[in-house]
């Protein structure tokens, strides 16, 4: 059998649910038996998501080969459940580089080079290199019918289509306005996205319709009517509380069954059963919320730390509670001198995330969030940078290195307790060449580190070109801060701990565990810290009784 093709393009606006909707149908064809893939088409020319700004384009999620994609390849992961690498990712940049590369090497030599046939080539190429050994293959275009940077992507898929004929199915995800002014829908937006869709010489075979509340009847068939696209072919997509119950909501009105028909796939039973179970006891949970403050530095944090704010829930599944995040700036907490003037902060917390990123905005505040942590006894979890600057508050505060720093932030400090990892300080590129991917990590016995993980050997995910100095590891382990993890293959330091006599629970790590975590098997750094977080609640909440 062939592989088929399922085209996943927006409409109206961007941000209306491509990646999830691709991936909840990726979940449930694979429920059904079937081999599936996904891929992502993005039109920036930007030739991976490494060095685009997360407060503008949502954070960079990171696959196990160091591939530094859009963060709908982490719905990917997280929701169909497919691991992603290089194969999975696709950027005009990406195309018209290797085109130029070929080109200088003399691979068209008296051709004339265009769009067509030679961009949509390689688009057509991609996608049926994917599908060789699947059943189905998802490709999201990313950005909305209309952009003219993506005109090279419709086209292929015209040409695909027109190659392959059943084969491929193009689904449209548009909006369906509701005018509060005038209490009424307006699918207007949407006929005219899909009539911008047919200019591309396209005809969607299903729209799913994102809506906030229900829709009568009429208004969908009125979209059929005015777009050509069958009535039984038409599905609400609604706002949901979790992007874990879309697939839910999919296979309640039988989005799969479509696919199965249309593809002429086997009608096998969707094992679902299991995945509803954990997703509703969840949503279903009334126990009272954990709460966990993120000191970060990024205004759209549901974005730019999506795959942190999906492993604290999956945390909450696995501990059967549920967890309420609090994002605060850093930068607030630089405006004063000491730390007494950060209790507000901290009130009504049971734990803390001081997460990842890259130069020294909000720096000076994280390093008070942690230092109020480690005094206070909060349960705290340092990811990447977040472990850095533990390192840098331990070294100023513990270790009476005032002057301890980071060589990103400063190159005259005496003591450099995080420096360039060996060979990055000479690096003139920036794009992709960081310590990418998953590397291999030894965990110390006895450590807290290794009871959460539950194995000496685990492989987690590597973003970044600075390592804590091993130069002062001796002098942190004198007053109780260990190295409780090292790499394999380079000894570099990747999770370091206090000991559980000073701390309840103080861990950093140089990984970023968010990228794996998964519904069904959650971080075990992050269903730690939920763990202590709950054990702190219930102590506070037992002082403040007496």
């Amino acid at each position: 059998m062939s592989c088929k093709f399922i085209i996943v393009v927006g409409g109206v606006i961007s941000g209306t649910g491509k990646g999830v909707s691709a991936a909840s149908i990726g979940l449930l064809l694979k429920f059904r038996g079937h081999r599936v893939d996904l891929i992502k088409f993005d039109p920036y020319l930007n030739t991976n998501a490494g060095i685009l700004a997360p407060r503008e384009h949502g954070e960079c999620f990171l696959c196990d080969d160091g591939t530094e994609t859009d963060l709908d390849l982490g719905h990917y992961e997280r929701i169909a459940g497919i691991n992603m690498s290089k194969s999975n990712i696709c950027t005009s940049g990406t195309l018209y580089k290797e085109l130029i590369e070929e080109q200088e090497a003399g691979k068209y030599l008296g051709q004339t080079i265009q769009l067509s046939p030679h961009i949509t080539d390689k688009v057509h190429d991609r996608l049926l290199e994917l599908g060789k050994d699947k059943d189905v293959v998802i490709a999201e275009i990313g950005g909305t019918v209309g952009d003219s940077e993506s005109y090279a992507f419709f086209e292929a898929m015209r040409q695909f289509k027109q190659k392959l004929k059943d084969d491929v199915l193009i689904v449209m995800v548009a909006p369906i306005l509701w005018v509060n002014t005038i209490k009424e829908f307006k699918s207007k937006p949407l006929q005219n996205a899909v009539k911008e869709l047919q200019r591309h010489g396209l005809q969607p075979d299903a729209i799913f319709c994102r809506v906030d509340r229900h829709v009568p009847e009429k208004i969908l068939n009125k979209v059929s009517q005015l777009t050509n696209v069958k009535r039984e072919c038409i599905f609400e997509a609604p706002d949901v509380q979790s992007i874990y119950q879309v697939p839910l909501e999919f296979y309640n009105r039988h989005v799969d069954d479509l696919f199965v028909d249309l593809f002429r796939l086997s009608r096998s039973a969707c094992r679902i059963h299991k995945y509803r179970e954990v997703v509703e006891k969840y949503i279903g949970n009334q126990s009272p919320a954990v709460e966990i403050g993120v000191f970060g530095k990024y205004d759209n944090c549901d974005e730019a730390y999506m795959s942190l704010k999906e492993a604290l829930m999956h945390g909450g599944v696995a501990n059967n509670a549920k967890v309420n995040v609090r994002w605060i700036k850093a930068e607030e907490l630089e405006k004063y001198k000491d730390n007494r003037g950060l209790h507000k902060y901290f009130e009504g917390l049971d734990g803390v995330i001081v997460p990842g990123g890259f130069d020294n905005r909000g720096t000076e505040g994280k390093i008070k969030a942690i230092q109020y942590c480690r005094e206070k006894k909060i349960p705290f979890l340092g990811i990447c940078l977040g472990l850095q600057m533990a390192v840098v508050e331990f070294a100023r505060n513990a270790c009476g290195m005032t002057d301890a720093n980071s060589l990103e932030f400063d190159n005259s400090t005496s003591h450099p307790v995080v420096h360039f990892i060996e060979g990055q300080g000479s690096l003139l590129k920036k794009s992709a060449t960081m310590r990418l991917g998953a590397y291999e990590c030894e965990l110390n016995k006895d450590s807290l580190a290794i009871q959460l993980y539950g194995n000496k050997i685990i492989h987690e995910r590597h973003r970044h070109r600075y390592e804590v100095n091993p130069e002062y590891l001796d002098q942190y382990a004198k007053k109780g801060f260990r190295v409780s993890g090292v790499s394999t293959t380079s000894g570099l330091v990747e999770i370091m701990e206090l000991d559980k006599s000073i701390h309840p629970y103080f861990i950093g790590t140089q990984a970023h565990p968010e990228f794996k975590s998964k519904l069904q098997s959650a971080s075990p750094l992050f269903t730690g810290l939920i763990a202590a977080s709950l054990q702190n609640k219930t102590l506070n909440s037992t002082i403040d009784k007496a």
